[in-house]
């Protein structure tokens, strides 16, 4: 499906400069994510017109998808362009640690599909390009907004358990308490203690704890949370328009109707955006790929405004445009 699936946030602010962010999460970038879309992000964020343009992680499918130079650099020349509209910051998520395990086979294989990697090669060529930082628990920082990336470990997204235990019916989950202590392990000054009057915002791959009310409470003195990995709990359009929970019909791990898949902002205490994916079925799905077909590539914005109509409920609004 060659369109957008627009989500527009306008918060009342009146405390901070008046700011656009542009969102887009879960590129899942390999041969699969073509010029096409890529240059059609491009054309849209300079439509909008951004202060500063955020990716909550999953930039790529796997590791294997940007082995040769051509790739990587096929990766970095797109992100290049990008920073040319505006300051580009990046999460890891758990997919931009993935490389693909050998060992598996299919969906009933009990090995992994994937196992965790560090791979300075990805890091320095993000952080070498132009108005583009990677922020692998690292904060950014300017006269008007602190911007922190968190990373969820390989732990956190069960990498440390039994493959003997793992089945196409038991995959495995991500772990609450292993995300308490990655916090715990941080610098506390990169989430405490933050600047009053700046925006303040953490951008965290999955969203699955994040409305824990321990979990949650790590990250109080922000403003918003920005995180993607759920791709919109996989809903099609019309559906996605119709069904006014924030449930979805399948997410990461296998987990069937999952709670928090869809951002619902109501009000102006919703901190917490979940956007949907550029590739709704990444690559490494296959062969299920060919249903991309039938899903918008999403992407957002968030602006903090002083328009005090706003004060009382935040402006959202949602529109699909051709590409």
């Amino acid at each position: 499906m060659k369109c957008f699936h627009l989500s527009q946030y306008k918060f009342y602010a009146p405390n901070y400069k008046e700011l656009k962010f542009f969102l887009i999460s879960d590129i899942h970038f390999s041969p699969k994510v073509t010029a096409i879309t890529l240059d059609a992000i491009i054309r849209q964020a300079q439509t909008q017109q951004p202060n500063y343009i955020l990716i909550a992680g999953d930039l790529v499918d796997s590791l294997d998808n940007i082995s040769s130079a051509t790739d990587l650099k096929r990766l970095t020349a797109w992100l290049e362009q990008l920073g040319k509209v505006a300051p580009v910051l990046i999460a890891l998520g758990n997919h931009d640690f993935y490389r693909a395990n050998p060992q598996y086979h299919n969906v009933f294989s009990r090995h992994r599909h994937w196992y965790a990697e560090d791979n300075p090669t990805y890091v320095q060529a993000l952080n070498d390009t132009p108005n583009v930082q990677l922020l692998d628990n690292q904060a950014f920082e300017d006269h008007a907004v602190y911007i922190f990336g968190f990373t969820q470990s390989p732990e956190y997204f069960q990498f440390d358990r039994d493959e003997k235990s793992t089945t196409f019916f038991k995959p495995g989950g991500e772990d609450r308490d292993i995300m308490l202590s990655d916090i715990d392990a941080l610098n506390q000054k990169l989430i405490s203690k933050l600047p009053k009057h700046k925006a303040k915002i953490a951008i965290i791959h999955s969203p699955v704890y994040l409305s824990d009310s321990e979990v949650g409470s790590r990250f109080n003195e922000f403003d918003f949370l920005v995180s993607g990995h759920m791709h919109n709990g996989v809903v099609p359009p019309v559906l996605n328009e119709a069904w006014p929970s924030d449930r979805g019909i399948m997410a990461p791990g296998k987990k069937f109707f999952p709670r928090g898949s869809r951002a619902r902002i109501k009000s102006i205490n919703d901190r917490l955006i979940t956007l949907g994916a550029v590739s709704t079925i990444q690559n490494s799905a296959k062969p299920l790929t060919f249903l991309n077909g039938a899903y918008p590539v999403s992407i957002a914005t968030l602006e903090l405004s002083h328009r005090e109509t706003l004060a009382r409920k935040p402006d959202v609004r949602h529109k699909y445009i051709k590409f």
